[in-house]
Order: C-alpha cells, then sequence, then structure tokens
C-alpha cells in the first residue's frame, strides 16, 4: 500500500496524464479517470484498472461524436 506522499504523487501523475490527453484533443472517460485514481492510491492493482477499460471498451464504440473515422 503507497504512503500519503506516493499517493499525492500517483494522483498528480493522474491528472497530468488525463491533462496530456485533453491537450491532444481527446477526453478520458470518467470511469476510466475512476479506476486510474483507485490504483494511484493502491485500491486496485494497475492490471485490474486496464482490464476493467477493456471490458467496459472493447465491444463498444469508444469514439465520440465529431471523432475521425
Amino acid at each position: 500500500m503507497p504512503n500519503e506522499q506516493e499517493i499525492r504523487f500517483n494522483l498528480k501523475a493522474v491528472e497530468n496524464a488525463v491533462a496530456q490527453q485533453r491537450l491532444e484533443g481527446l477526453e478520458v472517460p470518467l470511469e476510466v479517470i475512476e479506476d486510474m485514481k483507485r490504483a494511484a492510491r493502491g485500491e486496485i492493482d494497475i492490471a485490474d484498472g486496464i482490464r476493467n477499460t477493456y471490458e467496459k471498451f472493447a465491444h463498444g464504440e469508444v469514439r465520440g461524436p465529431g471523432s475521425l473515422p
């Protein structure tokens, strides 16, 4: 389990990753951000977060309105 300093560092990394995606013109789904935060706090493994994301979006449309074909 990460300590408070590691958690703050990890949450800042999540914030930066989401901001980078926005700069690229992409929007990270809220469910993915929540899993990223849970992983940052040590509540789930990173592999679990990846698996959750895959399960949510593997069979559905990920792109939103205005996306490239």
